[in-house]
């Protein structure tokens, strides 16, 4: 009789989920041992708080794969007909999370549970069991429906593999329908990709205390204090010394977010941040869900030049503008951007303050002619100064109603034949030159937080070209949304104020106003 109530207990718990997390898995700790899975204080906390859709921005070895992948492989085991999807940001992390999250777990399950739910099919990264659930785990689920989908390491993979990631967002994303589950975890690479889009809206709607519909991504941040491994003993500690710099920051920390902080926790991430850097630190092991999304990180080509605005304060809540001195406007014309239907055109406003270059106001738009611009320059009603060109706008646009004229004809035949048009020349060597002039530029830069927020962050995503084969960063820009940006400021660090200009009189009906430096 008692081995009977014994029976009929075990299968009551085998209906509670959480009794089954943590008492039935087996997993391989950090130090390679076979250990039960006991969920962490982090790991709890996630499975309290989730929700249909989740974003979980993190600091570095919180172990919040293990969580979420024995969630979905638990829910296949015990649920029937469920399609369960892992993606990976390589192939080879992929053969890791299936070997090491699921197949060790499954393995390592009690005989009669496993001889219950046995494997229909195995495949190289997927099991398909007899109730007629399944998990995959690799690079790609376009094109098939699930129920559970974890994307691991989204970040990177919006920095390394850009087109892995649109799939991602047009593909993946749409496998899961309202009400299934949605896992996205990663830590931080910038303030550029699907990611980061995703986290941004999802603060928005925390911070608006707006109330979650299942097509919305609940926020989960988990900084490193957390951890509780990530601490010094007193004895370690005490051979540690922390500046007033490094008390003040650990003082406002405990502030904002109304911690403590042990001795053993300062001195921990202080001798943490001297082997990572104080930028990545930020990325791999951030205190805020601010500070992780301001890391910008390697390939990032204006980092240090940013991270030093951030840090002098020259990025302004509001940035007067002063009516007496005059506006200039610096332009990236994208592709054939006198037309409607053109690609990205970017400008910066700018105003030259004693030795400060203020960046007033930015503005891109894509799809609209020449006009369109013109009119957003004026509806502001500054005192105009230069137009800064780059050299592609002396250039013929042969196509419909701007045939035979360039950039600079079609200004002047908007009325700007008293406004200076400063063409500037090609660029000879766009990393020395170009990118050089731009990085002393910014040394001088003042930002006006609210005006040029896509700006801003169209500076900190400017990035270099990743090689695949060789797996570098090679020294050339990668053309994508960030590099307009970019280039709009790199004509106008190239062309305001030059050294020597050169005034050149047009061909034709006399002379044109407007220079080429």
């Amino acid at each position: 009789m008692a081995q009977a109530l014994s029976e009929i207990a075990v299968v009551d718990h085998y209906g509670d989920k959480l009794w089954r997390l943590w008492n039935l898995y087996y997993i391989i700790n950090e130090h390679g041992e076979r250990v039960k899975f006991q969920p962490t204080w982090v790991q709890e906390n996630l499975y309290a708080e989730l929700w249909f859709l989740n974003l979980i921005p993190k600091a570095r070895q919180v172990r919040i794969t293990t969580a979420v992948d024995l969630w979905i492989l638990d829910d296949s085991l015990f649920n029937s007909n469920l399609s369960g999807a892992i993606i990976a940001d390589g192939g080879d992390k992929a053969k890791e999370i299936f070997g090491d999250k699921i197949k060790y777990p499954y393995e390592n399950l009690p005989l009669g549970l496993r001889q219950a739910r046995y494997l229909e099919k195995e495949q190289a990264q997927g099991f398909e069991f007899d109730n007629g659930s399944s998990i995959m785990v690799g690079v790609s689920v376009r094109g098939l429906t699930f129920q559970n989908l974890h994307i691991s390491e989204l970040a990177r993979i919006d920095r390394y593999f850009p087109d892995k990631s649109e799939e991602i967002r047009t593909g993946a994303l749409n496998t899961v329908h309202a009400g299934q589950c949605i896992f996205v975890e990663s830590t931080t690479q910038g303030r550029e990709g699907l990611f980061a889009d995703l986290c941004e809206r999802a603060l928005h709607l925390k911070q608006e205390g707006r109330a979650l519909t299942p097509l919305d991504f609940k926020i989960h941040f988990y900084p490193w204090y957390v951890e509780p491994t990530y601490t010094l003993s007193d004895e370690d500690a005490a051979k540690i010394t922390l500046t007033e710099v490094d008390d003040k920051y650990f003082d406002e920390l405990e502030a904002s977010e109304e911690i403590e902080l042990t001795r053993g926790q300062r001195a921990w991430y202080v001798v943490k941040r001297e082997t990572q850097g104080a930028e990545l630190m930020k990325r791999e092991f951030p205190s805020t869900i601010k500070e992780a999304f301001e890391a910008s990180g390697e390939g990032f080509i204006f980092q240090r030049e940013m991270a030093k605005v951030r840090t002098e304060g020259r990025i302004l809540e509001r940035l007067p503008v002063i009516p007496t001195i005059p506006v200039n406007v610096f332009f990236d014309l994208g592709g054939a951007s006198t037309r409607a239907g053109a690609d990205f055109m970017s400008l910066w406003f700018h105003q030259r303050v004693g030795p400060e270059n203020r960046l007033l106001r930015y503005y891109e738009n894509s799809g609209y002619g020449l006009e369109h611009y013109v009119n957003y320059i004026r509806s502001h009603g500054y005192l105009i100064g230069k137009l800064y060109l780059p050299h592609d706008a002396e250039h013929k646009r042969l196509v419909q109603r701007d045939a035979g004229q360039s950039v600079v004809d079609i200004l002047y035949g908007m009325g700007l034949r008293g406004t200076d048009v400063v063409v500037v020349e090609i660029v000879q060597n766009k990393w020395h030159d170009g990118i050089g002039s731009t990085r002393s530029f910014l040394s001088t830069c003042v930002f006006d937080k609210r005006n040029c927020e896509q700006g801003i962050k169209r500076l900190d995503s400017y990035k270099k070209t990743w090689n695949d084969k060789l797996g570098c960063w090679r020294d050339e820009p990668a053309h994508d949304d960030a590099s307009h940006g970019a280039d709009a400021l790199e004509t106008g660090a190239r062309g305001f104020n030059p050294p020597a200009t050169t005034t050149r009189p047009r061909k034709g009906r006399g002379r044109r106003n407007y220079r080429t430096v």
